[in-house]
């Protein structure tokens, strides 16, 4: 018999409790989806003044149109400056007309048309004005760059200019130099490299800080390595008290950049204990006694939290829930979820697509972004928002209580005609405005539980529409409620979250009241072993009432570091 681990009973029946929460909403025929469509149908632009067009522009599109290849050529009917092409000459005489076209870099090309008086075309393509260069280096095997463009021939023609020449061979001094090619001529470069003294020009560990008990390659360190010709090198690794505790012969020196990686164990590949360590490099040229070292400080903390979250409703969380966390500096998340959403007896369709992002800075700092769209079947309203969270609070080991500050600037905005107007809806818990939120966390092991309220400023209030079907513009007020459970074992994270809202503040703050939806979300995501890659899925639905609702599902594909 095969013993499933208890994370994994976890997980399913996390899902288990989200479809069955979401099936309880599907009693009868729904009609949210219908009234969110109805919400997005754009709205009639309101009338602007009609400007009287420009009484010199054209009335018609007959005349002569001169197309040239490339374009933004200067265009000259005889003899008189008329634009740049591709252009129109309007009011043009019947008969021979003189075409001339210039244009820097090419041959001038003069022409006579006849022009039959009412609309013709004249296509063409100009002749590039070019040079060549010859270039040898030695030794053999040298790499040749003109303006970053790798050169395989040791005669090239170019367009009259002046151009980087670039040769450099690991191992050698690079050799530049500024050529200029002139019309029909050859420009003559020859180069003998001299070899480079042996030297180390970067040693960089980009995550200064890890958690070993990060899944896939979060808990390890990431270092690069740049030298300037053949050599060996070793990596020594000492704690604060200065005793020497892993050890990494690097492979040989076979070109400029090399990367090494730590999984912060000592040799014989036991875990250390968390502090600052000290990473020194020792290098030494391969041709000389030339030795070269250097150190970085770097710190294991089995406190930092690095796992995949979304930021469906824009901030990092669940679904509807964010998290107190804050990932740490240097550290970044980006994702992005698409899903489908459906109701019952109806035949249209809509399909959310987000990019979500996640940022760690210093202090205690995160910012979190997304932008988004939603192809529907009446139109495609697009979204946004900028989330800055602080953390107050963190538990110590896997039992505590968490907490942070959260300030959130988003936008839902609804393209309509030639002007844009908010969104009246708000299926992702993340209307139009500025909100102020503070999350709250207990953790269980790797089971916590999530509270979040929050206050949100707008000049608009989700369905609140004038009599012609425009948003009202009026400063108002409300509360969002959010809360979750999420399951955290590392490589694996569920959760169900769930989200309201009162109505405006100054009508009173009773739940659930009309039109006050009730979002709900499942989500389970997947960090692949041995990668920063991250699988999500997700399975969500809002309702009104027991009898309108819908639902949606879908997934995506994130990256960690």
């Amino acid at each position: 018999m095969t013993t499933k681990s208890p994370g994994f009973l976890a997980c399913v029946a996390l899902c288990c409790l989200a479809a069955g929460m979401l099936a309880s909403c599907a009693t009868s025929k729904g009609s949210t989806l219908g009234t969110v469509l109805q919400a997005e149908k754009p709205k009639p632009a309101r009338k602007q003044p009609v400007v009287p067009p420009s009484q010199s522009a054209p009335t018609d599109t007959k005349g002569l149109q001169v197309v040239t290849d490339p374009d933004s050529a200067e265009v000259w009917i005889d003899d008189t400056f008329v634009g740049l092409s591709p252009f129109t000459v309007a009011d043009l005489g019947e008969g021979f007309h003189k075409i001339t076209l210039r244009k820097q870099g090419y041959y001038e090309l003069s022409t006579w048309v006849d022009f039959n008086g009412t609309t013709m075309v004249y296509q063409t393509s100009l002749q590039q004005i070019t040079g060549f260069l010859k270039i040898s280096a030695t030794p053999e095997g040298s790499s040749i760059t003109v303006n970053n463009q790798l050169v395989t021939s040791d005669l090239v023609e170019l367009p009259v200019g002046t151009y980087d020449v670039r040769v450099r061979l690991f191992g050698y001094i690079e050799y530049k130099e500024s050529v200029t090619i002139t019309e029909k001529a050859v420009s003559t470069v020859s180069v003998t490299l001299s070899p480079a003294a042996f030297a180390v020009t970067s040693f960089a560990i980009p995550r200064k800080a890890v958690n070993p008990e990060s899944p896939g390659l979060l808990g390890t360190f990431d270092g690069t390595i740049s030298v300037t010709a053949p050599g060996t090198g070793e990596l020594r690794i000492r704690d604060s008290s200065g005793a020497t505790v892993y050890e990494l012969a690097l492979p040989e020196f076979s070109t400029w950049d090399q990367g090494f990686t730590w999984n912060a164990h000592d040799t014989a590949g036991q875990p250390l204990p968390d502090g600052t360590y000290t990473v020194s490099l020792l290098a030494h040229g391969r041709q000389s006694d030339t030795e070269a070292t250097s150190e970085i400080a770097v710190k294991i903390d089995r406190t930092l939290k690095v796992a995949a979250r979304s930021v469906w409703s824009g901030s990092a969380g669940l679904l509807y829930a964010p998290v107190p966390e804050v990932l740490p500096p240097g550290d970044f998340q980006l994702s992005v979820l698409a899903a489908g959403i459906t109701a019952p007896d109806f035949s249209g369709f809509q399909a959310p697509v987000q990019i979500g992002a996640r940022f760690g800075l210093a202090g205690g700092l995160e910012i979190d972004t997304s932008v988004g769209a939603v192809a529907t079947s009446v139109s495609t309203p697009f979204m946004g928002s900028i989330a800055a969270r602080w953390n107050l609070l963190s538990p110590h080991g896997a039992f505590g209580t968490g907490s942070a500050v959260q300030v959130k600037l988003a936008a839902q905005l609804l393209p309509s005609g030639s002007t844009v107007q908010p969104l009246m809806t708000d299926t992702f818990a993340n209307f139009t405005g500025i909100s102020v939120e503070l999350p709250f966390q207990i953790s269980l092991g790797p089971v916590g539980f999530l509270l979040t309220v929050g206050a949100t400023g707008s000049l608009w209030y989700p369905y609140l529409l004038n009599a012609d079907g425009t948003p009202q513009e009026l400063l108002m007020a409300w509360l969002y409620l959010r809360a979750g459970i999420m399951l955290d074992t590392g490589s694996i994270t569920a959760g169900i979250s769930a989200s309201t809202r009162t109505e405006p503040l100054p009508n009173g703050v009773s739940f659930l009241g009309t039109p006050v939806p009730f979002e709900l979300g499942g989500e389970i995501h997947w960090l692949i072993p041995g990668t920063r890659l991250v699988l999500s899925a997700i399975v969500a639905g809002e309702a009104d009432n027991p009898t309108s609702f819908y639902f949606m599902g879908g997934g995506g594909l994130g990256f960690l570091y």
